[in-house]
């Protein structure tokens, strides 16, 4: 009787064995058919994290080399006609400035731009002063503005072209 029910035991068990590779079997061919579009797709998506991920500049030692860099990149970055401070402007406000004055639930507490009725009372003041809030900064009724929009990286040029890109477009 013990032989016999080693016998039925391997029998079952080659069995199971058997059903088990078939299935490994069936699996594998069936992940070979699915992955063969993912690869198409993976090559897709792997040149256009490519094109995003590409450098946008280079590095350069301090140096002699660093004058020569410079001048170089603000030749290509400089429009023909000269030095466009609106462009400056424009990209200081949007780079820095629209934090706060870009906010639309802020407009209680901080002039947006386009807003001519908050920022009449302020241009009445003078460019001049408007120039020097935006550069030291200014604690007023409703609020603060911090000294060049807490970025002490700006040049005074770069926030008096950002103050009067905000400015302009009220006007």
């Amino acid at each position: 009787m013990s032989k016999e029910q080693d016998q039925i035991f391997f029998r079952n068990f080659s069995l199971a064995l058997g059903v088990i590779a078939v299935m490994m079997v069936v699996f594998f061919v069936v992940a070979q058919f699915a992955a063969s579009d993912d690869e198409a797709e993976a090559k897709m998506r792997s040149t256009k994290v490519a094109e995003i991920t590409e450098p946008v500049g280079q590095v350069t030692a301090v140096g002699d080399e660093m004058e020569v860099a410079v001048e170089a990149v603000a030749a290509e970055e400089a429009p023909a006609g000269g030095e466009a401070s609106g462009d400056v402007g424009k990209t200081v406000y949007e780079g820095i400035c629209m934090g706060c004055h870009g906010i639309a639930a802020m407009a209680a507490m901080i002039p947006q731009v386009g807003d001519a009725a908050a920022w009449g009372p302020r241009i009445e003041k003078g460019i001049e002063t408007l120039y020097n809030n935006a550069i030291n900064g200014f604690q007023g009724e409703m609020g603060m503005m911090p000294a060049r929009g807490m970025n002490q990286s700006l040049t005074d040029d770069e926030v008096k072209a950002a103050v009067d890109y905000m400015v302009g477009q009220v006007q």
